[in-house]
């Protein structure tokens, strides 16, 4: 199911996790979170995890930040975030260290920033303002797919186009394909408007990945060809023109 949040739309609800072996600074950050929340309308969907073992047994990618206390007992914070980075590309890691030189191998997994143990209010304010602008930043230019129970984010310029069959889509990005129940009418409406086109009553091609025309087929970039119906080859080729800036000879 596609899912693109609307940048003008203010975010209502944040899933979060914290993964902290110490009882009193879990309950400490928690508490601060739920207090960021209810000063700014926001309602903090809150996970919490005491070491590096109990988030990543199963992991799925469904939070959108994670706060990880890097030296824990058994798998500790680095270590856990490095599996995670494995599954789960986009969300925002945040690590928490009682001294700023355990944080330095933050770079190797793309984590936003590190908080000093004992953690204030004031800097849980600070790296939540910054972790809602990255998120809206990246809803601006990814949408979800994906089943509801395991969705991904994926940025729509990677995808080259979606083809359906029944209740099922198929997205076909430059890197894989993945197969689940929706309509392509739902990506249609969320697509459209960023460089899309339906080009068959089954197909809807990235124009950015359309390599060329072959008479009643878009060759891709990944090498497929993509089916355009007799009815909406004009208006393709149309959209395509003003897309590239060119003109029609």
């Amino acid at each position: 199911m596609p899912d693109a949040e609307n940048p003008t739309r203010r975010r209502s609800t944040l899933s979060v996790a914290i993964v902290e072996d110490d009882d009193r600074d879990r309950a400490r950050l928690g508490t601060m979170l739920r207090q960021y929340g209810d000063d700014n309308g926001l309602t903090i969907r809150l996970s919490e995890f005491e070491d590096g073992a109990a988030i990543i047994e199963g992991y799925q990618p469904q939070y959108d930040v994670i706060f990880l206390d890097i030296q824990m007992r058994g798998i500790d914070g680095m270590r856990a975030a490095a599996a995670i980075r494995e599954v789960d590309t986009s969300v925002i890691l945040i690590f928490v260290t009682k001294t700023a030189q355990y944080a330095v191998g933050g770079y190797a997994v793309q984590a936003l920033s590190y908080l000093l143990k004992p953690v204030t209010m004031f800097a849980v304010k600070s790296e939540m303002d910054r972790s809602l602008a990255q998120l809206d930043r990246a809803e601006r230019t990814s949408i979800l797919i994906g089943p509801r129970a395991a969705p991904r984010r994926v940025d729509i310029s990677d995808i080259v186009y979606i083809e359906s069959s029944k209740h099922l889509v198929r997205v076909h990005t430059i890197s894989e394909t993945q197969t689940f129940n929706a309509t392509l009418q739902e990506f249609d409406d969320i697509l459209s408007p960023r460089g899309f086109f339906r080009s068959h009553s089954s197909y809807l091609v990235n124009f950015k990945h359309v390599v060329s025309i072959d008479g009643e087929d878009c060759m891709m970039t990944n090498g497929d060809a993509v089916r355009i119906s007799r009815s909406r080859k004009k208006g393709l080729l149309e959209e395509l023109t003003n897309y590239i800036g060119g003109q029609l000879v």
